[in-house]
């Protein structure tokens, strides 16, 4: 018997033209065949240097939602995992290495896209990727994302204006993503602006090194301020 979101799920499918799939909508991946999945994906970060180089990367919440790439034995063969209100930002998405190169990818964007703009309140799609992961930098950019540092966003509407923001809103942005040079006072000086951002409720989530003094820190909201 189907749960109640799996049942509403089923009335938004998507079939390719070559119907070997479907792309099918979800609202939590755990209710999905995508779940099962998503240790490989895992892996496969980690054992091709694609990971955040911190031990195992955590898997999504299970709240999550996420389009899947559904076979003819209805098992996924892919999916992409998003969360977010306003702003959606892909935690993590994958492709099985044998149905690769046929536009899974882009098909499953493509249909999150669609879903963003029947919403109608979606301003922008994010993600980010490893700075060595040029296949899926060069991905992400054939499907029209923009590139900022090492993310990408596909923004669907303009910024709303002229509104006063809610509290919800107002609340603290849960990733900032910001460049630094470390100058004369090198290693030091990011150490203070570390400290300073973690005064304003953020923890350091990664840092990318771009040249000798030039880097990108990726800030994370703090869970006590979440």
């Amino acid at each position: 018997m189907k749960s109640p979101s799996q049942i509403a799920d089923s009335e938004s499918d998507q079939r390719t033209a070559e119907a070997p799939y479907c792309i099918r909508f979800y609202k939590h991946y755990a209710h999905s065949p995508a779940w099962e999945l998503v240790p490989q994906a895992l892996t496969y970060l980690e054992e091709s240097g694609f990971g955040l180089g911190r031990g195992p990367q955590t898997p999504p919440s299970f709240t999550d939602s996420c389009m899947a790439a559904i076979g003819k034995d209805g098992k996924a063969i892919g999916f992409m995992i998003y969360r977010g209100e306003m702003l959606w930002t892909i935690d993590l998405s994958y492709v099985v290495p044998e149905h690769r190169r046929k536009g899974i990818h882009t098909a499953l964007f493509d249909a999150l896209v669609d879903k963003g703009l029947q919403q109608g309140n979606i301003v922008s799609i994010k993600c980010t990727t490893h700075p060595n992961n040029l296949p899926a930098q060069a991905a992400f950019e054939a499907q029209g994302r923009t590139k900022e540092y090492i993310g990408y966003s596909y923004h669907l509407k303009d910024e709303i204006v002229g509104i006063e923001p809610t509290a919800e809103e107002m609340r603290l942005p849960e990733y900032l993503v910001e460049p630094f040079d470390t100058g004369p006072g090198g290693l030091k000086s990011m150490q203070a602006f570390i400290n300073e951002k973690a005064a304003e409720g953020y923890e350091l989530h990664q840092l990318i090194e771009r040249s000798t003094y030039q880097w990108v820190l990726i800030f994370r909201r703090g869970p006590d301020r979440a």
